[in-house]
């Protein structure tokens, strides 16, 4: 299995993160706003779309469009959003995630640039905030450049000995009480990706049972909302950790490469959750159960009839989002 983090320098990493958000980490690729209006529709809202609510939305999105207006944008939709219809409230969100999204690439390539770097590392400390970060510089162009990644609805990584800006999906969570309840857990599902980054340099860098949380609301999303305008983003992010929890990653695989022995802490990980949520119906839960039979067959080994189950069961290409 291939990783876009298991190799990456500098270059490669930033392609990887500009053209698809972070793919293995947010899979948040950009929705055309034409299927979002399709998606999310009025008939549903419990009160007529009035003319104010459209002058909101209009203004809304002149203000998101123009020019470096993120930060602007989203201090209108949080003071104006309780004044709007649901159907438009929902709208605004995700647009207003879609244009964070298409004006990242921009603001990764201001960030990367090597004298901006070098004076951000300078300063940088463990799990430092575009905030923080801002406190520790004397650079005025500097921090103001870091004001702007911050109200632009971005927070700080440091991947692979460089800071990059991610999308900050916690900035969402405002909204979450007056949208649709399906973005709503869209977002839910999306901050908690964005807070505790699952991968980093190859490696898996949470624990077993949380990989399999996290699939588990995946799925129940899935099934949850179906036709959600969010559903393909939330499919591919499950397909990920498909991989994840089945293959492991380059530098944390499932199978030791030396002894080809399933590592100890997925073994009791997966079988206290399978134990802990035996009475769970899901079709992950119920193909994981079945890996683990064969796995304990042959003793935790990689042996050829657990790669015959993979490749029959969860072949990489089906679940590998290219």
């Amino acid at each position: 299995m291939t990783s876009s983090f298991q190799s990456a320098k500098r270059k490669g990493m930033r392609t990887f993160i500009t053209a698809t958000a972070i793919l293995m980490l947010l899979q948040t690729a950009v929705a055309p706003l034409s299927g979002v209006a399709a998606a999310v529709s009025s008939s549903t809202d419990t009160k007529v779309t009035t003319a104010s609510s459209t002058t909101i939305y209009k203004t809304f999105q002149s203000m998101l469009y123009k020019k470096n207006g993120l930060p602007a944008a989203d201090i209108y939709l949080e003071s104006h959003i309780k004044k709007v219809t649901k159907h438009h409230a929902t709208l605004m969100v995700l647009q207003l995630e879609n244009a964070r999204l298409k004006a990242l690439s921009t603001m990764t390539d201001r960030l990367l640039v090597p004298n901006v770097q070098d004076k951000m590392i300078k300063a940088y400390k463990l799990n430092d905030s575009f905030t923080k970060l801002m406190e520790r510089t004397q650079d005025s162009d500097l921090r103001a450049l870091l004001k702007e990644a911050r109200d632009s609805g971005y927070r700080l990584v440091m991947l692979e000995g460089s800071l990059y800006p991610i999308m900050n999906y916690a900035a969402f969570v405002k909204y979450t009480s007056v949208i649709k309840e399906d973005i709503s857990s869209y977002i839910s599902i999306m901050t908690k990706e964005t807070k505790n980054l699952p991968a980093d340099d190859g490696a898996l860098v949470i624990g077993y049972q949380e990989i399999l949380l996290r699939a588990l609301s995946q799925e129940k999303f899935l099934e949850r909302h179906p036709k959600s305008n969010r559903a393909k983003q939330v499919h591919n992010l499950l397909n990920s950790y498909t991989l994840y929890t089945f293959y492991g990653l380059n530098n944390t695989p499932l199978f030791d490469y030396d002894t080809n022995k399933m590592v100890a802490n997925a073994q009791r990980g997966y079988n206290g959750v399978l134990q802990r949520l035996a009475s769970v119906d899901s079709e992950f839960l119920t193909k994981l159960d079945a890996f683990m039979d064969v796995v304990k067959e042959s003793k935790y080994e990689k042996t050829a009839s657990v790669e015959k189950w993979l490749d029959q069961n969860v072949p990489v290409s089906d679940y590998a989002n290219y």
